[in-house]
């Protein structure tokens, strides 16, 4: 069975990302009965394609093997004591396996190739009528994201002027991006734009590496408390024609107080709102934190920077490759929009981000460690 799943790990991965983009860009009604499963989904295939490792490495004292475990045992204990709802038990553990299966996962070219044209062609379908039936700030957000596969999958094939036809994707993106008014795909467009700019900085200076990395995963946390001071100073500053301060500050204000009373189980998931209609976090790694609280996001953000470390030392020590640098740079644009939203922690943009980790290490065979670079 292990020798099995093995062979056939990239059949498996592909097979999950068709489903989730198959069932969640074509019909809103579709894509609505989808996420209520889509994490238990995820939790049981990369549960099967960690199996092969699990058994193989559960004497090694394998520090991210031990947090693996752990996470999600906590996570229901914490949900049991705060009253969470147990479907967000789901949320950090698929997170917690993304970072466990992606350093033992490696993509085959023609799995990125796949891969690559899945995620870029629903955007056919959306430029004609599907895109009208969904939130415009999820729309702003798919474009983004087919952009970048869009343009990895210009990098797969042979084509003549690769630079200006992704060039066209990136701008296209970005206007469709300013048409919807989308503020967080704008941000995460623009902030992949300037990381591969200093692509090349990023991945071979380890302290640039590791300073983005800080700034877009606890630095996500830092500015939930920034965003709240500001917006007693510039509360009328407006862009695109909606004040920048229009809520989130209420929002994260409470949130903090919430998380304060409780900071070791967290306000679990069925916490009511004051501020707002519904329970929106609106912020990835904040919504750890305060659905779940401070161990469980201290184990969350341990494996997600040991993850990114393995991706940055992966194409440090490998070819400069534009694949790579593209994948690399949509990673770190998904950790900045989820800024302001938490898109990157729930399916099917959770997939899509460790699509993307994939893919920038797919033809590293080796497993790295980044402890020992360290």
């Amino acid at each position: 069975m292990i020798r099995a799943i093995r062979d056939r790990e990239n059949i498996i991965f592909c097979a999950l990302f068709t489903y989730l983009v198959a069932t969640s860009f074509i019909n809103q009604d579709v894509y609505a009965f989808t996420v209520r499963f889509a994490s238990v989904v995820i939790f049981v295939v990369l549960g099967v394609l960690a199996i092969p490792y699990l058994a193989e490495h559960i004497r090694d004292r394998d520090p991210d093997l031990y947090m693996l475990l752990l996470l999600p045992v906590l996570t229901l204990i914490f949900a049991l004591m705060s009253g969470s709802g147990l479907g967000a038990v789901f949320i950090p553990t698929d997170l917690a396996l993304i970072c466990y299966v992606t350093r033992y996962l490696r993509l085959t070219k023609k799995a990125v190739l796949y891969l690559s044209f899945v995620g870029a062609c629903p955007v056919s379908l959306w430029y004609s009528h599907v895109r009208w039936s969904y939130n415009f700030n999820m729309v702003g957000f798919v474009f983004m994201l087919m952009a970048f596969f869009a343009m990895i999958l210009v990098e797969t094939v042979e084509l003549k002027y690769k630079r200006q036809l992704e060039f066209m994707v990136y701008i296209t993106a970005f206007i469709l991006s300013v048409l919807y008014h989308t503020r967080t795909a704008i941000t995460g467009i623009i902030a992949f734009g300037i990381f591969f700019l200093m692509r090349r900085l990023i991945v071979r200076n380890k302290r640039v590496c590791t300073a983005l990395i800080m700034i877009s995963t606890l630095g996500s946390v830092l500015f939930t408390l920034m965003y709240t001071v500001l917006s007693d100073y510039m509360y009328n500053a407006v862009v695109l024609n909606k004040n920048i301060f229009s809520g989130r500050e209420d929002i994260w204000t409470e949130l903090w107080m919430a998380f304060l009373a409780s900071p070791l189980t967290g306000t679990g998931s069925r916490y009511v709102m004051k501020s707002f209609e519904i329970f929106e976090v609106h912020n990835g790694m904040f919504d750890i934190l305060v659905v779940h609280g401070a161990v469980v996001f201290i184990i969350t953000l341990t494996m997600l920077v040991r993850m990114l470390l393995r991706a940055c030392k992966a194409l440090r020590t490998g070819a400069d490759e534009q694949i790579g640098f593209i994948s690399i740079c949509a990673v770190f644009a998904m950790l900045i929009s989820a800024f302001t939203e938490n898109f990157f922690i729930v399916p099917p943009y959770s997939l899509f981000f460790m699509a993307f980790i994939e893919i920038a290490i797919a033809d590293k065979k080796e497993t790295f460690d980044e402890t020992k670079e360290a």
